[in-house]
């Protein structure tokens, strides 16, 4: 009975010691499985390290090798829609902008092309190898002032484009307005280009809004919002009747949809 108790704790032994062994086993093969993944992780990584630290020395050479290549030197300047009060200030402008068309600043130069009063907006665009595009966008001449035995050409914001010894029959001429208040004028543009031919000057009168002198016509017209020509047709049409004749009329306020109000003397 006694060797019978011993044979199944010799097996009962084995049996642990077996699983002892396997396990002791199973621990050695995954630790070696890690650090066969880290080494295999680490060599990735090296490999992919080595290979950016290549391609940023190429993507370096390539840059100077493309910032000194001769056919990328800029040639020519194609200047769109370029102002024309100072275009020979622009071209000058231009002509200092030389060496490489990729080195050159676009931000730069638009800049220095936006402080000319005539220029609204500008796009710069590279042409390899060697041209460099400018489109202009320009202010456009609406209104002319005279100040100091000259006329101030302005566009209908209020900025001063050029000076001229000269009237524009095709401006608008105004009075007595600060730069500040044009932009009480823009929404009466189309109404005022269409009398733009007959008009001797614009200016602006509270409370009656646009004041209107024409040329050849002594009354001074306070024409409202709208129909500016219908208006002042229809008044001298009305001023031809006998009861207007007698009056020397010197304002007329056609601001009311059925009546007009003058003033004489």
């Amino acid at each position: 009975m006694s060797e019978i108790v011993r044979l199944h704790q010799h097996k009962a032994g084995l049996a642990g010691e077996t699983e002892y062994l396997r396990r002791r086993n199973n621990k050695i093969i995954n630790k070696e499985k890690r650090l066969r993944a880290i080494r295999i992780k680490g060599l990735h990584l090296f490999v992919i390290f080595s290979l950016l630290i290549g391609a940023a020395f190429l993507a370096y050479k390539v840059a100077i090798s493309m910032l000194t290549w001769e056919k990328l030197n800029i040639k020519t300047f194609v200047l769109v829609n370029k102002p024309l009060f100072k275009a020979k200030q622009v071209e000058n402008l231009v002509r200092e902008y030389r060496g490489n068309i990729l080195a050159l600043s676009l931000s730069e130069l638009r800049k220095r092309l936006l402080t000319f009063n005539e220029v609204k907006d500008v796009s710069i665009t590279r042409k390899l190898p060697s041209t460099v595009e400018v489109r202009f966008n320009l202010r456009k001449p609406v209104f002319q002032v005279f100040i100091n035995g000259k006329y101030n050409i302005m566009d209908s914001e209020g900025v001063i484009l050029y000076t001229s010894h000269t009237s524009r029959s095709d401006l608008i001429s105004i009075r007595n307005i600060a730069r500040s208040e044009l932009g009480e004028l823009v929404p009466y543009l189309p109404e005022l280009s269409r009398l733009k031919k007959s008009i001797q000057y614009v200016s602006l009168k509270k409370p009656y809004g646009i004041m209107l002198k024409l040329k050849g016509i002594k009354e001074i017209f306070y024409p409202g919002e709208t129909d500016f020509a219908k208006k002042i047709n229809c008044y001298l049409k009305l001023k031809q009747r006998p009861l207007l004749k007698k009056y020397e009329i010197t304002c007329v306020d056609l601001r009311f949809k059925d009546r007009f109000y003058f003033e004489y003397r």
